[in-house]
């Protein structure tokens, strides 16, 4: 059953896209305070791991975006999204 313009797999995607993203923001956080205790710079490392891993939590969230655009369109134009 198809719950809007998303199919249930998709909405499983979409449920895991805000833990990835929480994820990869807390990595960066917490790498970038190691390294501060590490090197004493604080708080610039921290500050530098933060925006890093929000942009790769914000790259992971378009990436699949797209992808999920291109599923959707070839769904509705009845082509096979699985295939080349």
């Amino acid at each position: 059953m198809a719950l809007g313009p998303f199919s249930a797999k998709d909405h499983v995607v979409i449920t895991t896209l805000g833990l990835e993203f929480a994820v990869a923001v807390a990595l960066g956080t917490g790498g970038g305070y190691w390294a501060d205790r590490h090197y004493a710079t604080t708080p610039w490392l921290t500050i530098i791991g933060v925006l890093s891993g929000f942009a790769l939590g914000m790259y992971i969230v378009v990436k699949e975006a797209r992808r999920m655009g291109r599923t959707t369109t070839s769904d509705k134009n009845g082509k096979d999204h699985g295939s080349i």
